[in-house]
């Protein structure tokens, strides 16, 4: 009977431990509710320049995959949480979204989201400078498209469709990564 107990606590103990993960100072619940459905954390890891923490990032999908291509062109609703580990003003959040789609799609594939992609940008603008502990969330949903929020409230929706999510996607996900253990990480 001691031995039960001893199991049935060492399980609880591990189960909720696992309703979270803490990556750098950012708490990413196993689970969120996004326009009433329900998505899982993948994975979240840390993006780092030159040994600085930049921001913890958290994806959500309807479903777990550790396949890039297979999240990137994967149906239904999805988020990436961003959370500022330190300040970053408004250019260099622009530009590394900038850098980040243009290493990861083709000119084509550009000149087809030409529209949507300077909508996106200027949506990023109209965010500005962000600071440390604000959540930035890229979602897709079939009622917003692909939209933007800051702290929980939305700044950009119907910015572009489902092409456009994925080219964002990418940044984080692509043959050519922003960050490429934060790739690995986020697949987990």
């Amino acid at each position: 009977m001691k031995k039960l107990l001893i199991s049935i606590c060492c399980c609880l103990t591990a189960g909720s431990s696992m309703a979270a993960l803490q990556v750098g100072s950012t708490q990413f619940e196993d689970k969120l509710t996004k326009e009433g459905t329900e998505l899982v954390l993948n994975g979240a890891g840390l993006r780092e320049i030159f040994f600085v923490d930049v921001y913890s990032a958290g994806l959500y999908l309807t479903q777990k995959s550790n396949d890039a291509n297979t999240v990137i062109k994967m149906s239904g609703p999805k988020s990436v949480r961003l959370v500022l580990e330190r300040d970053v003003d408004a250019v260099d959040f622009v530009d590394a979204l900038k850098d980040g789609i243009a290493d990861n799609t083709t000119e084509i594939e550009r000149e087809e989201l030409k529209t949507e992609l300077q909508s996106l940008i200027a949506v990023m603008n109209l965010i500005g400078d962000v600071k440390k502990g604000d959540q930035v969330d890229f979602d897709f949903s079939d009622k917003h498209a692909t939209s933007v929020s800051v702290n929980g409230k939305l700044i950009g929706e119907k910015i572009g469709g489902l092409k456009l999510y994925q080219a964002v996607l990418k940044i984080w996900l692509g043959a050519k990564p922003i960050d490429t253990k934060l790739k690995a990480d986020l697949l987990k």
